[in-house]
């Protein structure tokens, strides 16, 4: 039984005295860390639903929107890609206290936002808050869990992740029709309970050792070798499914639902956003003891499923149907997310990689921002109808290449880090 893993700073030349201590934590340590990434993903998502407002404070058109979001998207992959080994600098913990206060700093931005351009610089710094948590999150889930089980963790990050962005949209969604100051209140709320989680997490005892004097850091370019890239190469079509779907609805889901239903009820048209992410992150906690290779195979199944009933019943302008494929929809993204997400894990534990982390979301994070920007574009050319129909074809038969290839996988026990994955099937 191995009883202590090195971590990344000693694992990359030994250059700093750093060792994971395997103490004992209490359940709000690993709680505190999941409700840290459910606000940070609700942050994530609540700007979409005002974007209504600002056009119309600030005459902007749908183009715009679309680089504002885009902007959001480049702040987390360059942040993944250039700052993805922060924590193996800093530590989880203290990346994760970063990553809440320039979160804090993004919603500051929100509120003093005299135009468009401003808008476009606080998504970059959401963006680059939200790089920072991702990459750091998932270890700290799989070091504090009481089983220290990746696959646990992996389930419960991606359930905090999914219901994060589904209630972040509905809660802006809400206070756009019912609060007095739309454009303020949510940015207070997640402002507050920001702070609250970064008090707890500093709170919770250190569960790694970092130097007391840290060296100088400067961002350097995420690099792997030949066993992490075949790795992430393996669950490059699998998250690439996941998230190029879930864009598929971000970007055109509340248009689309208030098409169905004639509404102009921003809160209404977006529970779709609700019903995606919030089926996304109860499928990981229902089955969260399927195995890594049935979580994938089964998610890329409901995907194909979920996305063909959603077409059908938006063409057919039957909403019920409509929602019934966005929830199965949700609940294939879930299991992909969590299937994918387990196999980085504990790959990453095993084999010593910390740059597998970065490098999955990095590429999750280009698989649901491409989507967006693209079908926005799409949309304002040929209309929301076309765009949907199109790339919901698209997204579904590259769903079906995702499943064929995680249902031929063959086992790579040989190599270390599939040797972990292997055994979480087991």
């Amino acid at each position: 039984m191995k009883v202590d893993t090195p971590t990344a700073l000693e694992t990359r030349g030994r250059r700093h005295p750093t060792t994971h201590h395997h103490r004992p934590h209490r359940p709000w340590h690993f709680r505190t860390v999941v409700g840290v990434v459910f606000v940070v993903m609700a942050a994530s998502s609540a700007p979409s639903p005002l974007y209504g407002f600002y056009q119309q404070q600030w005459h902007f058109g749908t183009t715009t929107s679309t680089i504002v979001y885009a902007c959001y998207a480049l702040g987390a992959v360059l942040t993944l890609l250039l700052a993805g080994g922060m924590a193996e600098h800093l530590g989880t913990q203290r990346t994760i206290v970063v990553a809440l206060v320039t979160i804090v700093v993004s919603f500051l931005a929100f509120l003093l936002a005299p135009g468009a351009w401003a808008l476009c610089l606080a998504r970059l710094v959401q963006g680059v808050a939200v790089g920072l948590l991702t990459s750091s999150a998932g270890p700290a889930l799989a070091d504090l869990h009481r089983d220290r089980s990746p696959q646990a963790a992996a389930a419960a990050n991606s359930a905090a992740t999914s219901t994060g962005i589904a209630l972040g949209a509905v809660f802006s969604g809400l206070a756009v029709q019912f609060a007095p100051a739309p454009l303020v209140t949510p940015f207070v709320v997640l402002a507050v309970l920001s702070i609250g989680g970064l008090g707890l997490v500093r709170a919770i005892p250190a569960w790694q050792t970092v130097p007391a004097r840290l060296r100088p850091w400067r961002p350097r370019v995420l690099r792997m070798g030949a066993e992490p890239r075949g790795i992430l190469l393996w669950v490059a079509p699998i998250v690439t499914a996941g998230w190029a779907v879930v864009g598929l609805y971000l970007a055109l889901g509340v248009d689309l639902v208030a098409g169905l239903l004639h509404t102009t009820d921003r809160a209404l048209s977006s529970l779709v956003i609700l019903v995606v992410q919030g089926c996304g992150g109860i499928a990981p906690m229902l089955l969260r003891r399927l195995g890594d290779r049935a979580a994938s195979v089964t998610g890329c199944a409901l995907l194909v499923l979920g996305v063909g009933v959603s077409v059908i019943g938006f063409d057919t302008a039957h909403a019920v149907l409509f929602f019934c494929g966005a929830a199965i929809t949700g609940a294939g993204f879930g299991l992909t997310f969590m299937g994918s997400t387990s196999t980085v894990t504990a790959a990453m534990i095993a084999g010593g990689h910390p740059e597998l982390l970065p490098g999955f979301f990095a590429l999750a994070y280009l698989a649901v921002s491409v989507p967006v920007v693209a079908l926005g574009a799409a949309a304002s050319r040929f209309g929301v109808a076309a765009a949907f129909s199109w790339f919901g074809l698209l997204a579904g038969l590259l769903a079906m290449v995702a499943g064929a290839i995680a249902v031929r996988r063959r086992r790579l026990d040989s190599q270390p880090g599939w040797a972990a994955v292997g055994h979480q099937e087991q």
